[in-house]
């Protein structure tokens, strides 16, 4: 019975380019450029070997021996010339010459060294996931410089079993692989920071999390990302403006923007006052003031488009978003408003109306107690708003990052609320979860096309606490001012003034 060959190779990735002239050659690739004299007579024969295919790294120092001169000098080049392309090299585990798996580089910074495999019991990283990516099964980690393509059953299986605690011959056995295949894969997996072995200090991130902060932003993947409009000429773009909701409507009242300037104080003195108010006054807040409210955070100034370099309709409101994409709406689920019945509602931001979505007094309980228990089981809001993500609005235009930008554009909308709301003398708390899927079932969405990002509860302005406005944070287990924390005090006692009342401090967050 002949046995197999295992061998650890390197090779260039997919995207590296070579250039030759007549007095240097520069290698090209993603994360940079390595340029050597062309007279470099072992580097020029290092770099066809690798141009050729998947190479061992005595096949590397066998072509730059050969081409003369003495061996602790050429192999000293040898290793500068790999090290500059760590991030062009792309490293295989190959039987009888057949590629098994293939590590692949994500950053231009790795330094990935194949090693023996962990003498004791390893598992897979906590970290780590399998999936499909084209044709290939791969390993990859929000963690992971590197994702793992597993070109063969053996590769997959060796990674599948992983997730039992095992060891190296405990596995080659179950599976009945060769067991020096099964030592060269684990050791790649975990050169790959693929198992459990490169799990030390990253206790503090969760699997979603980490691989969402790693996925959204440039720098640790290789994926499409940015504006690459992904369907333009498969499908047309979401309509800018949102189709109408069936339903009983209620229109809002409108307000001037010169009665709004002329009574609204100055925006340091909004921006220092404001807080998270989570108690409630005993008058409910009122459809004027809902209208005024929604009509300054959320309207539809206008729809503008197609243009050159923006092949689709965009959105002008009062917050911006990526692209003027306008993909956040907003519903309405009224507790306590006056002139207003107790229920969901869309809030058409075109017409500036509500029109009713739902009115099943169970399902309102439901969403308005998981607000109060979001917030410490404080009193229910006299109205939650939820914002909800057209995601298509985003994904249409927007490859990798497009649900990063959204949840950035439900922050923007936030502070939009709250400096409204504080401007308006009204009790604004932001909320930092909800229930997606009872949100879908109340508001009638579709959960994969439609589902709330955000909510913000809000409510009419509790009555003076004693001892008025305080500076925020006064009375605090170990309090410390720094940078006139007197400001925020000054500024709500302005505020209260100018409005008559003394704004209630005891549901401030303390952000």
């Amino acid at each position: 019975m002949l046995t197999s060959v295992v061998a650890d190779q390197v090779g260039l990735a997919d995207d590296v380019s070579v250039a030759r002239t007549d007095d240097k050659c520069v290698v090209v690739f993603r994360h940079g450029r390595v340029a050597f004299g062309a007279r470099d007579m072992a580097l020029g024969a290092v770099l066809v070997a690798l141009e050729a295919g998947s190479v061992t790294r005595a096949d590397l120092e066998e072509a730059a021996l050969a081409s003369g001169g003495d061996a602790v000098p050429v192999l000293a080049r040898l290793d500068w010339l790999l090290a500059k392309l760590r991030g062009a090299l792309v490293h295989s585990v190959a039987v009888d010459g057949r590629e098994v798996a293939r590590v692949v580089p994500l950053t231009g910074d790795g330094g990935y060294r194949p090693a023996p495999p962990p003498p004791g019991p390893v598992a897979l990283s906590r970290l780590a996931f399998l999936r499909r990516r084209g044709a290939d099964a791969v390993l990859e980690s929000g963690r992971a410089a590197y994702r793992v393509e597993l070109c063969a059953p053996e590769a997959v299986a060796v990674a599948a079993a992983l997730t039992r605690v095992t060891d190296v011959s405990s596995l080659a056995v179950a599976l009945k692989l060769d067991v020096h295949l099964v030592a060269h894969l684990v050791a790649a997996f975990t050169a790959a920071d693929m198992t459990d072995a490169g799990d030390a200090g990253t206790d503090q991130w969760n699997f979603h999390e980490l691989l969402f902060h790693a996925r959204s932003r440039l720098g640790r993947h290789d994926e499409p990302f940015g504006a690459t409009f992904p369907f333009l000429g498969e499908r047309d773009p979401l309509p800018a403006e949102y189709p109408a909701r069936e339903g009983p409507a209620v229109a809002l009242p409108r307000v001037a923007l010169d009665e709004v300037a002329r009574r609204d104080p100055p925006l340091v003195m909004v921006q220092e006052a404001r807080r998270s108010v989570r108690h409630y006054g005993p008058d409910p807040l009122t459809l004027d003031q809902l209208g005024e409210f929604l009509y300054r955070v959320g309207r539809v100034r206008a729809v503008y488009g197609p243009a050159v370099g923006m092949p689709y309709e965009a959105l002008d409101r009062p917050y911006p978003t990526g692209g003027a994409s306008g993909d956040i709406e907003i519903y309405v689920t009224a507790h306590r408003v006056a002139g207003l019945d107790r229920a969901a509602y869309h809030y058409d931001a075109v017409a500036h109306r509500l029109v009713r979505v739902c009115a099943d007094t169970v399902l309102l309980d439901a969403l308005l107690r998981g607000a109060a228990v979001s917030t410490g089981g404080t009193p229910t809001p006299d109205v939650l708003l939820t914002f909800t993500s057209r995601f298509g609005r985003m994904t249409w235009k927007y490859d990798g990052m497009a649900y990063a930008a959204t949840l950035k554009h439900a922050g923007v909308l936030y502070q939009t609320c709250y400096l409204v709301a504080t401007a308006m003398r009204l009790a604004p708390c932001g909320l930092g979860s909800g229930d997606a899927q009872l949100s879908a079932r109340v508001l009638g969405l579709d959960w994969a096309r439609e589902s709330s990002v955000g909510e913000f509860q809000l409510g009419s302005m509790p009555p003076p606490s004693p001892g008025g406005a305080e500076a925020a944070g006064v009375g605090r287990p170990h309090w410390r001012a720094h940078n006139n924390p007197d400001w925020a005090a000054r500024a709500s006692a302005a505020l209260e003034r100018e409005a008559g009342q003394v704004g209630r401090s005891d549901g401030y967050s303390g952000e």
